[in-house]
């Protein structure tokens, strides 16, 4: 087959351990992929504001598929290719579940991340996550006084969410009350950590708009990625490679496994596929 994009995960697959940058081998070898006209597409579930340096400052790099699909964007020219959010109302409903409890959330909204003014200004309270230390540095966030109020008020949908050290006495409780809205998929148990995207999100659609875009069909395509998240991608695509850090569901699904994110996989299997003639 002859590879003409390829989809690219950050955490746990194309990121070093501290979940910013990229490490020099595999830049090297996207940067190489992309000498040969090779499309390299972002398809995580980051948010758009809090792509990896390297991937922001780099032009050929001009589609992004961000939230778990929920988002796809041309960064040239900033038109939104494909969309799927909860409406202004049901962002309402979901953020009054866990808003005006101190809880550090990563609320996404038209590719920007919002906080609680609460929360954003007591920073040194929460368990910040190492890797979003560099975006406050930057000063990317959007602090409100309200989420529900933001999302009824602007007429905006959220994206995702993401919820950080929720305390244990907690965490039934909100992963309960999410879940009988029935407007989210919950991607793990309860826990420190709840992450949730719409519930009939379908991260393929979002990828095919890209695709359609650049006139690529999903037979050209390699996709990189070590989670279940990553499972549309690399089941659809014409070469799934699973990181050798992946579940084994995942690697069942695929069609190659490299190495581990933290063992250059991604180049090896870019080196293997794409640049071996070199």
């Amino acid at each position: 087959m002859e590879i003409k994009a390829i989809l690219l995960d950050c955490d746990g697959t194309s990121l070093q351990k501290d979940q910013v940058y990229i490490s020099l081998r595999n830049m090297w070898a996207l940067r190489r992929a992309m000498d040969r006209g090779i499309q390299i597409i972002p398809c995580t579930g980051r948010v758009e504001d809090m792509q990896p340096p390297q991937i922001e400052a780099e032009p050929r790099i001009r589609y992004w598929v961000t939230s778990g699909g929920s988002r796809v964007v041309d960064r040239q020219t900033g038109e939104i290719l494909y969309k799927h959010t909860w409406t202004p109302e049901q962002s309402a409903e979901l953020c009054r579940v866990f808003e005006g409890q101190e809880i550090y959330s990563e609320t996404a909204a038209e590719g920007k991340i919002l906080m609680e003014r609460s929360v954003a200004e007591h920073l040194e309270r929460h368990a910040v996550p190492p890797h979003h230390v560099w975006f406050f540095e930057a000063g990317r966030h959007l602090v409100v006084d309200k989420l529900s109020d933001y999302f009824l008020k602007n007429k905006v949908g959220m994206e995702k969410e993401n919820l950080y050290g929720v305390p244990k006495e907690k965490q039934a409780a909100i992963y309960q009350a999410l879940d009988a809205t029935g407007l989210v998929w919950l991607t793990d148990p309860p826990g420190s950590l709840i992450q949730f995207f719409p519930k009939d999100l379908d991260r393929s659609v979002a990828i095919a708009a890209v695709l359609k875009r650049l006139g690529i069909g999903f037979d050209q395509v390699m996709s990189l990625g070590d989670g279940e998240m990553d499972l549309p991608a690399i089941k659809s695509a014409g070469l799934g490679v699973a990181m050798g850090n992946a579940s084994e569901k995942v690697k069942a699904q695929a069609d190659y496994v490299t190495a581990p994110f933290d063992q250059d996989g991604v180049a090896q299997a870019i080196e293997k596929f794409v640049l071996s003639g070199e």
